[in-house]
């Protein structure tokens, strides 16, 4: 029963969706509380073009947290998962007129759910006892973290696209909480009989959105900060 006690220790803090190695801006901007988006122009869907909904369904979205320190055998890794992702992506006539707008409901976020943990591979074992997984939840949407209550919806919005479907170059501005940062992230883009696959995994950083992982007994047990988030989003073309 200890050890399940320090499994809820073990909290997430961050999410985000579409790319492949992200790195924040070198001096991201600090709004306030219901700041909006950056004043960068934002792209924004063409009058003329396609546009694609997100099938949150076949859709995947896996955020994965990792303890650290001495004493990390006392807690585990986690994958927190979403099955809430929706929003569009626009196509226009070139990389540079296409973008998207995606958001994922911060309290309908699942924890350690075993088909999850069983896809990320070793470092997550699963069966995952019930307790823990409640902690961890707790945890997650208390107000020193993602603070679900006040702020039940994580963003992200397309800034500028370069490249080609191989290889295309995302800037884009990610909402956490009240926090707003700009992300520069590689995707993978494949288009198939009206559908619409992009699929890729980048990293952030729980401290630049304002948030402290835990750190316990001066660091013997901790969160990384760190948090490595790896998407695969299905869209359908609309008539």
């Amino acid at each position: 029963m200890k050890r399940e006690h320090r499994h809820r220790w073990l909290p997430v803090a961050c999410l985000a969706l579409l790319a492949a190695c992200a790195s924040t801006s070198t001096n991201p901007p600090t709004p306030q509380e219901g700041a909006q988006y950056p004043l960068r122009v934002l792209a924004a869907p063409p009058q003329s073009g396609k546009i694609y909904r997100i099938d949150a369904k076949a859709s995947s979205l896996h955020i994965l947290v990792y303890r650290g320190g001495r004493l990390a055998n006392l807690g585990h890794n986690h994958v927190i998962s979403s099955q809430s992702i929706s929003g569009s992506i626009w196509q226009g006539a070139g990389m540079d007129q296409s973008g998207f707008e995606i958001s994922v409901l911060v309290n309908e976020l699942i924890v350690d759910d075993n088909a999850a943990r069983a896809a990320e591979g070793e470092d997550f074992p699963l069966n995952v006892s019930d307790d823990a997984k409640s902690g961890t939840r707790t945890n997650m949407l208390r107000e020193t973290l993602l603070d679900g209550a006040r702020f039940p919806v994580i963003s992200i919005q397309s800034v500028r696209l370069q490249g080609d479907s191989d290889g295309a170059q995302v800037l884009a501005a990610l909402r956490i909480r009240d926090q707003i940062r700009e992300i520069l992230m590689p995707v993978t883009l494949r288009f198939i009989d009206g559908s619409l696959r992009v699929k890729g995994e980048f990293d952030i950083k729980q401290t630049d959105f304002g948030i402290t992982p835990l750190n316990v007994a001066l660091g013997a047990l901790l969160v990384q900060d760190t948090v490595k988030i790896k998407f695969e989003l299905f869209a359908l073309a609309q008539e």
